[in-house]
């Protein structure tokens, strides 16, 4: 179960309204009649339905939200993903303290922190603590704003009291007015995302990285990756995506081996290189459509091999044309360690019945990977043995466990 520890006793007055969707898209809606390592057993108007753990992808709640003033928050990452919305916090320098309005007071070791905005969110300073996020700094980072700019200092953050940080900068000790402060960030830390087995989504906008949640039959109690249990009560519950533990998208892995040929040999030429969550104009990649927020955009005469390590079950992926273009034909030869596991073709037009031309519609790829450490994807010129309009998409495409 990866760790996974799941336990439900529940009472009809107290069953949660839910959607259960499952690996294939299934969805069953119902009430939540229990939950084990083996299942989850959802009550619908027509059947109660028992979907096996494995296929499970998200059980998120169809309740309205309960409405929740608005108030100033201190917005803390940590490395596992999980995502605090806190009214207070405080540092002895090796743990941190974090008052929460609904979750009450949570202790965080300071190894587990990303990072600490204590400013509210302002479009105009946004972008550039977005940027400093980004990088992956030696030392620690204080951000301090000045008008509309955020300038930062590097060095080693200590404790913190309501009022004062104790900042290290160049060997010397100082302190620095909290009310100065837009923001900490920690010195590169492994993330431990990887580990989680559940995101917990709270309608007041937190997330969980979770590596155990237990429901009681009142409320929901969960271990984060980062170490302490919390309680959360049910009228809280917005989610509990296992997407994180059941299935890796392409897209956000990095291939191996990437091979474009041309059909021109012409020097770096890189318009059709292969593309991640998006199409090759730049927009959300759309087969059959419908749009979708993951996938991979390749063109003919491209080879990508990647690294599945033997952890997954199948691969799945809709498979089709993209729908802004009228013109294409390819085809698809998907091997598992050098062996042929599919091949087939998609094509933007086709003729049915009585010869009409129509669309052609997207394909569902769903196939056994178990076992296989490399997987290679190449997509070749088709029947017209041209590449105008060669765009293919695998969309959602993704190795399951």
């Amino acid at each position: 179960m990866n760790g996974l520890s799941l336990l439900v006793w529940m009472t009809l007055a107290q069953l949660p309204a839910v959607d259960v969707v499952t690996l294939t898209d299934v969805q069953h809606r119902g009430t939540l009649e229990s939950m084990s390592a083996e299942s989850v057993v959802v009550k619908t108007d027509e059947a109660t339905v028992s979907v096996p753990y494995g296929e499970v992808l998200l059980i998120r709640s169809t309740m309205p939200p309960v409405a929740l003033a608005n108030e100033t928050f201190i917005l803390v990452q940590l490395v596992d993903g999980s995502r605090l919305r806190v009214t207070k916090i405080s540092s002895s320098g090796t743990e941190i303290t974090a008052s929460h309005s609904k979750l009450g007071e949570l202790k965080l070791p300071l190894t587990s922190v990303a990072s600490v905005r204590m400013a509210a969110a302002d479009p105009k300073i946004d972008s550039e603590w977005n940027q400093l996020l980004d990088r992956a700094p030696k030392k620690d980072m204080v951000a301090v704003r000045k008008g509309d700019v955020l300038d930062h200092l590097d060095g080693v953050i200590g404790s913190m009291s309501d009022s004062t940080l104790q900042f290290q900068l160049d060997g010397d000790d100082i302190a620095v007015k909290r009310e100065k402060v837009f923001g900490l960030i920690y010195s590169k830390r492994d993330s431990t995302a990887r580990k989680a087995v559940a995101l917990f989504d709270l309608v007041s906008g937190d997330q969980l990285a979770l590596k155990q949640v237990v429901w009681n039959g009142k409320a929901w109690t969960v271990r984060l990756v980062s170490g302490p249990s919390i309680d959360v009560a049910q009228e809280l519950f917005s989610a509990l995506d296992f997407t994180i533990s059941k299935f890796t998208y392409l897209s956000d892995l990095e291939p191996r081996t990437v091979k474009h040929t041309p059909y021109f040999d012409i020097p770096d030429f890189h318009v059709f290189d292969y593309r991640r969550d998006r199409n090759f104009d730049g927009n959300r990649i759309s087969v059959g459509q419908k749009a979708y927020a993951k996938g991979l955009a390749i063109h003919s005469r491209t080879q990508l091999k990647y690294r599945l390590g033997g952890d997954f079950r199948r691969f799945q992926a809709i498979m089709g044309i993209g729908d802004e273009i009228n013109r294409g034909d390819v085809d698809v030869i998907i091997k598992a360690d050098d062996k042929v596991i599919f091949t087939g073709s998609a094509k933007a037009i086709e003729r049915g019945e009585k010869g009409v031309v129509q669309r052609a519609a997207p394909q569902t790829l769903d196939i056994d990977v178990t076992g296989v450490v490399e997987l290679e994807i190449f997509v070749d010129f088709g029947s017209d043995k041209v590449d105008i309009g060669d765009r293919l998409y695998l969309a959602n495409a993704r190795a399951v466990r």
